[in-house]
């Protein structure tokens, strides 16, 4: 039974530990009280289990023997919690006091939005910004916009963006009643991406809350961008992503830029991270998977409630956010240079 106005807080964790009371503590604090926090342990070795059984007693733990992956990890809390509203929160991540308060305040507010995004800032160096919601390109490369910009309040208005960072994002639970929950195919990486076209494609939008505040120490798990199993996975959803969400229309019409920033990928994986052999692996597996995603394809086609043309002018204006965001971090780094 779902309760009205109750927020389900999901957590995954994967040998986290060290985050865990950080985070937890940050929820103890929130503002809005109305909240049931969801812990889903993909079979850790650090601890993890006793020392949340020892301290957080209150917490509800949903325990594997083995890593399932974010997103499966994810739908099994889903499926778990009991909330008008669903919270998911990397383990990496400490929210501002009244985080929760802005984000809930914000779909009240805006009926038509499915989902919200935050202003993440990086936990080490809160001047810069870790993020203002998921980018995504004609390409298929996404992004987060804003990622190591110096935070001069160039992302503090409101707006519509087309997807949040699962990392730290609110959602209503009937949008996952009606599109599905995470695919679990991806495993990790990319499935917010996923579920922003998904939720995009149903009808429901995602709207940017500035005001609503976390840090986030990112790659706390994996510990690099350009990790095996990172780059693995995101040369596997970068094609799971563009089969399932990108219409034939918008297929062809991206196409250069597919063929382009796929490219683009595979060369700075190879020359930044020495990691061919992996993104081979993940492009042979998306291959594999590729019955599977086309089936998919049609299910979500099936589902779509907004215009083709609209689908196209989401993605552009975020591929133009993103730019944007990479000309203005490369204006940051020249200056700092100078001034140095």
């Amino acid at each position: 039974m779902v309760k009205a106005g109750l927020v389900s807080v999901i957590i995954p964790n994967w040998n986290g530990k060290r985050f865990l009371a950080g985070c937890l503590d940050s929820l103890q604090q929130q503002t809005y009280t109305n909240l049931e926090v969801i812990i889903v342990d993909n079979g850790s070795a650090d601890g993890s289990v006793e020392f949340l059984k020892e301290n957080y007693s209150w917490v509800r733990l949903v325990t594997f023997q083995v890593n399932t992956g974010f997103a499966p990890a994810v739908n099994s809390g889903i499926r778990e919690a009991q909330g008008q509203y669903i919270a998911l929160v990397n383990n990496d991540t400490v929210a501002a006091p009244d985080w929760l308060s802005h984000l809930v305040a914000a779909l009240v507010e805006h009926p038509e939005a499915g989902s919200c995004g935050c202003k993440m800032l990086a936990y080490d160096n809160p001047k810069l910004l870790d993020g203002a919601g998921d980018g995504y390109r004609r390409g298929g490369l996404p992004g987060r916009i804003g990622h190591r910009e110096i935070d001069c309040g160039q992302f503090d208005t409101p707006r519509y963006i087309l997807g949040a960072c699962g990392g730290a994002a609110l959602y209503r639970k009937a949008l996952f009643d009606d599109v599905g929950l995470f695919d679990e195919d991806y495993f990790a990486y990319l499935e917010d991406v996923d579920i922003g076209l998904r939720a995009q494609s149903a009808g429901y939008k995602c709207f940017y809350v500035p005001e609503a505040i976390i840090y986030h120490l990112g790659c706390g798990t994996t510990g690099s961008g350009y990790h095996p199993l990172v780059v693995r996975l995101s040369a596997q959803n970068n094609w799971n992503t563009i089969v399932k969400n990108i219409p034939t229309p918008l297929l062809f019409k991206f196409l250069p830029q597919i063929i382009y920033w796929q490219l683009y990928y595979f060369a700075v994986v190879i020359v930044a991270g020495r990691q061919i052999f992996p993104w081979l692996e993940g492009s042979f597996r998306a291959l594999k998977l590729l019955p599977r995603m086309l089936k998919r394809r049609a299910e979500i086609a099936s589902r779509r409630r907004v215009s083709i043309d609209y689908l196209e002018q989401i993605i552009c204006e975020s591929e133009n956010d993103l730019y944007a965001s990479r000309q203005r971090l490369i204006a940051q780094e020249a200056a700092q240079r100078c001034d140095a």
